[in-house]
């Protein structure tokens, strides 16, 4: 076909250097959640005679993850009728600037506002990161670059951590100098970045349809995407609750087994790996959400601090699976028309998900006079109903009615 890129073409095209500029890329919006973390208590602190600041610095922290819900379907648009490079690399310098605004600036009003810039800055990065891994690389050696990018994510995640608590007992706004890492990125994509031509289909890609958008599947994918953030941040912002709720449980114990379970994020980058070359896209999302779902019920049900962290170690297996998984799967549904708009979409579902998964889990939590084990067991078994009706889905043969593989 005149509009297929070969696998050799694309070898020649996209290579090592991109495929690293794009992992280190789609961290960002990680980096700007966790990078503040440890800096909550020395930020309030700082502007203890501001108004609601013990309010308003927690939602600080959080505020980009609702303007990339916002923003992203809006950043998938102008990408597939602007183009990738341009809007990434301006995206990725306003990242920058206003990520370090508050070096520069002692105003807690300036300071919320630069966070809105971040979020608007994440909305596109997220999702151009994103398009243009799938655009650059076909899908064997996407499978590669995802899993490398689920790999790294949380040594890189553990070093912002560490860095931040090091940067704030320099400073009360030390950690912004985090947010430096975006110039030098930028820098990397201004040289080695190129405009993909985003209407080449890839010689191992499926067949899709590209002449309608199609409205019906993005919204599944969103209402999937949805369903899985909320279930996927569960662990993430509540297991050290969980585990302090077991009796008896010592703090070092916790802390041993909750540093040993992180162990198992990369681990499912790796796992990630392996089943997405031999399954299709829907049945490794099937894995993906079997391992969190029996992982969190395991939790939910856990009476000693081993059970919990077993079930700990499989939700995190899972964890580290997720994103991954769903970018290959949604990347597998769409055809290069209306990949941003399609990216855009997942980046709004996830951070809507994200973003409303601590108010699940406090409505589940006030409804079992508040204990934390049954959110993780009613959240879990959500996800195990999932997982099996996007397996019953697989068996009916509509999966591959949606997309025809090449031979």
């Amino acid at each position: 076909m005149g509009n297929t890129l070969t696998a050799t073409e694309t070898a020649q095209r996209a290579g090592v250097a991109q495929g690293l500029i794009m992992v280190l890329t789609g961290f960002l919006p990680i980096l700007a959640i966790v990078s503040l973390a440890p800096a909550v208590p020395t930020l309030i602190e700082h502007f203890a005679d501001v108004p609601y600041a013990q309010v308003l610095i927690p939602t600080m922290i959080t505020a980009p993850g609702l303007m990339i819900a916002f923003a992203a379907p809006f950043a998938g648009l102008l990408a597939d009728r602007l183009g990738r490079r341009r809007l990434l690399i301006g995206s990725t310098l306003l990242f920058g600037l206003c990520g370090t605004m508050p070096l520069w600036c002692e105003s807690l009003a300036v300071i919320f506002a630069s966070r809105l810039g971040v979020g608007l800055a994440e909305a596109v990065v997220l999702t151009l990161a994103n398009t243009m891994l799938i655009n650059y690389f076909n899908v064997r050696r996407r499978r590669f670059w995802l899993a490398l990018q689920g790999f790294i994510g949380p040594s890189l995640a553990a070093v912002v951590i560490a860095s931040s608590g090091y940067l704030t007992a320099m400073a009360w706004n030390g950690a912004f100098w985090i947010y430096a890492i975006a110039f030098p990125l930028c820098l990397a994509m201004k040289v080695w970045m190129f405009e993909p031509d985003a209407e080449k289909r890839h010689d191992d890609e499926p067949l899709i349809d590209d002449t309608v958008f199609p409205w019906l599947r993005i919204a599944t994918i969103c209402s999937i995407t949805f369903v899985i953030a909320v279930v996927y941040y569960v662990y993430t912002i509540n297991a050290g609750t969980a585990f302090h709720a077991l009796d008896g449980a010592s703090p070092q114990r916790i802390g041993l087994m909750m540093s040993l379970a992180s162990l198992a994020v990369p681990l499912g980058a790796v796992v990630f790996g392996f089943v997405s070359s031999r399954i299709t896209p829907e049945r490794v999302l099937t894995v993906t959400l079997a391992l969190i779902g029996v992982g969190m019920v395991l939790i939910g049900l856990a009476q000693s601090t081993l059970a919990m962290g077993v079930g700990a170690v499989v939700q995190q297996v899972g964890a580290g699976m997720a994103v991954s998984s769903m970018i290959f799967w949604v990347a597998s549904l769409v055809g290069p028309a209306h990949r941003g708009r399609a990216m855009g979409a997942w980046s709004s579902a996830f951070f809507a998900g994200m973003f409303v998964s601590p108010l699940f889990v406090n409505l589940l939590r006030v409804q079992a006079d508040g204990s934390i084990m049954v959110p993780f067991s009613v959240l879990g078994c959500v996800a195990l109903v999932l997982g099996a009706a996007i397996f019953a889905y697989t068996l009916s043969g509509h999966g591959h009615a949606l997309r025809k593989i090449p031979a």
